[in-house]
């Protein structure tokens, strides 16, 4: 397990991350959400790289979501004050694929609306959710992608 705020802890997050975001990119999976990736796919994105990240011994991050004044709404991971965004470029004023900051300032545009919970796949094996399979069989895809091994 790395320090939670070293140096080596931020760049192995930041490199998990982008592989994640890499394998997200490649497209080809099941639930609905991940069609316009990165566009309308945050919550779902959340989830599953909050899994990827306790599967990396990274630890548990808190999935945070708020709306912001136009109504819009965003989910991102929080850990210790570190923000992690793989999907903030949706938004016009972002270019980013990968967002790891302490800086809250884009991310406080968006009040926080519901409770926070550990990001995982607990989302959907612990709520009966219908779409439970095809998630898993695209988080296995996903993590196979990341890891280098497809």
């Amino acid at each position: 397990m790395h320090a939670h705020d070293g140096v080596e802890y931020r760049q192995a997050v930041y490199e998990k991350a982008v592989q994640f975001r890499s394998a997200l990119e490649q497209g080809g999976l099941q639930l609905q959400s991940f069609a316009k990736f990165p566009r309308a796919s945050c919550g779902d994105t959340c989830e599953m790289l909050g899994q990827f990240l306790i599967d990396s011994n990274l630890g548990i991050w808190t999935y945070r979501t708020g709306i912001d004044s136009s109504n819009s709404s965003h989910a991102y991971l929080e850990r210790n004050g570190l923000l992690l965004d793989i999907t903030a470029d949706q938004f016009d004023d972002v270019s980013t694929p990968v967002m790891l900051t302490e800086d809250q300032t884009w991310h406080r545009q968006f009040s926080l609306t519901a409770g926070s919970h550990a990001a995982s796949l607990e989302w959907w094996t612990g709520h009966n959710r219908s779409d439970c399979a095809a998630a898993l069989a695209d988080y296995a895809l996903l993590k196979q992608r990341a890891e280098g091994s497809l």
